[in-house]
């Protein structure tokens, strides 16, 4: 003889697991997607340490003293001569001090 307390427990039970097996397979899928993620952000990670050098070799090519000497020649630039340089003085400043 059954008794009805079993029906209960065994729908309990049921429950249980579903709920069990539900949460499983929901942590496995946010799991997967952070793993994704992580993917993703290496690729881009490693994009951007490419992109990186090569702005820094740019940046090393177009500072260059040979290609500013070319531009500033072209562009009608000259070395200073003797009378070219002007001499200041230090001046004195007269006032409170603050």
């Amino acid at each position: 003889m059954m008794n009805k307390k079993t029906p209960v427990k065994s729908i309990i039970l049921l429950v249980v697991i579903s709920v069990i097996s539900i949460l499983y397979v929901r942590i496995k899928v946010e799991h997967v997607k952070i793993g994704y993620e992580i993917s993703r952000n290496n690729k881009l990670e490693k994009s951007l340490i490419q992109e990186r050098q090569n702005l820094r070799a740019k940046f090393m090519k177009l500072k260059s003293p040979e290609r500013l000497e070319l531009i500033a020649d072209k562009l009608g630039f000259k070395y200073p001569t003797q009378n070219d340089i002007f001499y200041i003085e230090k001046a004195t400043i007269v006032g409170k001090k603050k």
